[in-house]
């Protein structure tokens, strides 16, 4: 168990790495929001449509994470071909080139399915781009689409990205939307921000519902 849970971390702290060195600026790439209420590590945020990469896998915690991490990164860092009309009419060189594409964080998961064997992870895509300019995925499993704005609840809190140190917050931010009297309008997912170099004491996690 201590091996399994070791290597879920690890997936996790691969992810952040690989995310924060594509990162040209660090201080602009962070997708944009506003609050609309704060409260100690409580937040009330509300997002613009913004659009994700998506894939889901499905196995141990630490086979989805590492599979599905690897399929975005697959698609972020080169396995998706020019959307661009002009680039697909040039030669068959030109059009295999391999676009790569800058990230911004968080990069989130979530469980899917009743038998919690299901990941689901998203990629954030660069703001600059629009869906008719972002490159095809060659992967099929890479799902890309824009996500309507949103209103999230979000409890931000430091130290390890363990499942059980989200799921524990998990309880308390429930408990904060229900003395509030909102009704989650989705189901809840995890948002990692750091790399793993961060010292723990310093890291940012979220656990968010939106409603």
């Amino acid at each position: 168990m201590r091996r399994g849970i070791l290597i879920s971390i690890g997936a996790v702290s691969i992810l952040t790495a690989v995310v924060f060195s594509n990162r040209s600026d660090a201080s602009t790439r962070e997708i944009t929001y506003q609050v609309k209420e704060s409260d100690h590590s409580f937040e009330v945020r509300e997002y613009p449509a913004r659009i994700v990469a998506e894939v889901e896998a499905s196995g141990t915690r630490e086979k989805a994470l590492s599979e599905a991490f690897q399929t975005l990164a697959g698609y972020v860092f080169g396995k998706s071909r020019p959307q661009d009309p002009v680039a697909l009419s040039k030669s068959v060189s030109d059009r295999n080139a391999k676009v790569k594409l800058s990230m911004t964080v968080p990069v989130t998961t979530q469980s899917v399915g009743n038998d919690g064997r299901t990941i689901r992870m998203r990629f954030f895509m660069p703001p600059e781009y629009s869906m008719d300019k972002l490159p095809i995925p060659d992967d099929k499993r890479v799902k890309v689409f824009e996500l309507p704005a949103q209103k999230i609840a979000v409890l931000k809190f430091s130290g390890s990205a363990r499942k059980d140190n989200f799921d524990r917050h998990l309880v308390t931010l429930r408990k904060i939307l229900d003395s509030r009297g909102l009704s989650p309008s989705g189901e809840p997912y995890e948002a990692y921000y750091n790399p793993p170099f961060t010292p723990i004491f310093l890291k940012r996690n979220e656990i968010c519902i939106p409603f």
